[in-house]
């Protein structure tokens, strides 16, 4: 799923809000940052707290795409902000 070939395409470094009654219990309101896909399916996203909360070096979560409600990604032209759309074949 993380790819360099598609925009759209969730990207490490990428900052992740999750659907309220996520898996991990987070508030629709919280921020996290993309680190990885595990397993490299795409199925479930690798997350960490944001730099400089003070639990960042001991935390990460893994959680499906479904969950993800909005990836904000910082561009030289900008920030945009989108939801990501599960690959059918990944759903199989």
């Amino acid at each position: 799923m993380l790819c360099d070939r598609h925009a759209d395409c969730p990207q490490p470094g990428d900052t992740v809000q999750l659907k309220s009654g996520n898996s991990i219990g987070a508030k629709d309101s919280d921020s996290y940052v993309l680190v990885e896909d595990f397993p490299r399916t795409g199925r479930h996203l690798v997350l960490n707290l944001p730099v400089g909360h003070p639990a960042h070096d001991d935390w990460a979560a893994a959680v499906p795409l479904e969950e993800i409600a909005t990836l904000t990604r910082l561009e030289p032209a900008g920030s945009r902000t989108w939801t990501p759309v599960p690959d059918p074949d990944a759903l199989q």
